[in-house]
C-alpha cells in the first residue's frame, strides 16, 4: 500500500470540497436579478423620472380632469382655472318651451346703455307657458307690486312669485322670482316642489312682449341681493348626453376694481387647429348706478353658460392692446379667468 505525506492529503482534500461548491453553484437557479427592483435597462416600470401616463390626463371617471383648481393649483390671471359650480336650480319653463336664456339682454347687461343693469335673466316664451318651480320651497309672495315695491318702481315685475328655498351647502335661504306672469297658480304660504306648475308666462308690469323674468337672490328677498341666475341654473346638455359648461370671468383693474366693456369677443373653436364653430358677444357688468352683485365664490362681473365642452379664445382691445388668452370649457364645470387691465 502507497502511502500519502500529510501535507498532500491535505492539499488533495481541500481541492475536492472546493470542486462541489463550485459545481453546486453552478446548478442553483441565477439569482432573482431581472424581477428585483435593482437597476434596469430603462423600462416602462422601472424608471423613477415621470412617465408617459402621468403627464396624460386621467382617464377614470373620478379623477379630476386638468386642470383642476382642487388637484392642481392654478392662476386665473395668467390662464384659468377649472371649477365645480352650484347648479342647484332646475329651469323654469316647461318642455316644450323655451328653455334657453335669451342672450341679448344677460344678468348686469345695460344694452349699451340703453336700459337699467339687468338683475336677473328672461326666457322667452308664449303667454301661457307654464312656469315651474326651480327648487322645493315656500311661497312668500304671490301677488303683484302695484302696492308693495319689490324693486325700485311699482308695477314693476306686476303679476309676480317669490320662493323662499333652503339648499344644501348653502348657509343662506336663496330666493326666486318670477315676474311678468299672465297667471299665478300658487298662494303664499304654500310648500310648493321643484317643477311644480306656479303660474303662467305673461307680459305684466314693465314687460315688452311676452316672457318670464326670473331672478335668484341671497340672503335677503330685495333688490340688491341678487345673483346671475346662469351660475345656479343646472347646465343644459348636448347631443352627446353631456351637461355643457360655463365661462365665468373677472374684467379688472390693477386694484380689483370691476372694469366695464360693452363686447368681449369670445370663439369656440371644437379643435383649436380647426376652425371656428360660434362666436359670442359678452358685456361685463356694469358699474354703475344700482349696479348688480356678483358671486360670492367667483366675484365675476361676466358669465357666459351653456357651452359645449371645447377651447374657447377671448379676446378685447384696451388702449389699442389686443388682449386674448385661450381657454377650456369642460362639462359640467366652471371655468374660471380672470383679466388685469394695468
Amino acid at each position: 500500500m502507497r502511502l500519502f505525506h500529510p501535507a498532500r492529503l491535505l492539499i488533495l482534500l481541500a481541492a475536492s470540497i472546493l470542486a462541489v461548491a463550485c459545481n453546486g453553484a453552478t446548478e442553483t437557479p441565477a439569482p432573482l436579478l431581472p424581477s428585483s427592483p435593482a437597476p434596469l435597462p430603462p423600462s416602462s416600470t422601472a424608471p423613477l423620472r415621470p412617465s408617459s401616463t402621468a403627464l396624460l390626463p386621467p382617464l377614470s371617471p373620478t379623477a379630476p380632469l386638468l386642470p383642476s383648481s382642487t388637484a392642481i393649483p392654478c392662476d386665473s390671471t395668467t390662464g384659468y382655472c377649472i371649477q365645480a359650480g352650484h347648479f342647484l336650480l332646475e329651469r323654469p319653463i316647461a318642455l316644450p318651451g323655451t328653455i334657453t336664456i335669451d342672450p341679448t339682454y344677460p344678468y348686469g347687461s345695460t344694452q349699451n346703455g340703453t336700459r337699467q343693469p339687468h338683475h336677473g335673466v328672461e326666457f322667452y316664451d308664449a303667454s301661457g307657458t307654464p312656469v315651474l318651480a326651480a327648487a322645493d320651497g315656500f311661497v312668500i309672495v304671490a301677488g303683484d307690486d302695484k302696492t308693495t315695491n319689490f324693486s325700485p318702481w311699482p308695477n314693476f315685475y306686476g303679476n309676480l312669485i317669490v320662493l323662499e328655498h333652503h339648499l344644501p351647502g348653502i348657509s343662506q335661504p336663496l330666493f326666486t322670482l318670477y315676474g311678468h306672469l299672465s297667471k299665478i297658480e300658487a298662494q303664499t304660504g304654500q310648500n310648493v316642489r321643484a317643477g311644480e306648475e306656479i303660474g303662467e308666462v305673461g307680459a305684466s308690469g314693465s314687460a315688452t312682449g311676452s316672457h318670464l323674468h326670473f331672478e335668484v337672490r341671497l340672503g335677503e328677498n330685495d333688490y340688491d341681493s341678487n345673483r346671475n341666475p346662469v351660475l345656479w341654473l343646472k347646465p343644459l346638455s348636448g347631443e352627446d348626453g353631456n351637461p355643457f359648461g360655463l365661462i365665468v370671468g373677472r374684467f379688472v383693474d390693477d386694484q380689483g376694481n370691476p372694469l366695464y366693456y360693452p363686447s368681449l369677443n369670445i370663439q369656440y373653436f371644437p379643435d383649436r387647429s380647426g376652425p371656428q364653430a360660434a362666436a359670442y358677444a359678452v358685456e361685463t357688468y356694469a358699474p354703475e348706478k344700482q349696479p348688480v352683485r356678483a358671486d360670492d365664490q367667483w366675484q365675476e362681473n361676466f358669465a357666459l353658460g351653456d357651452l359645449p365642452a371645447g377651447q374657447y379664445r377671448i379676446s378685447f382691445i384696451w388702449e389699442n392692446v389686443l388682449y386674448e388668452r385661450w381657454i377650456e370649457a369642460q362639462p359640467g364645470k366652471v371655468t374660471l379667468v380672470t383679466f388685469i387691465i394695468k
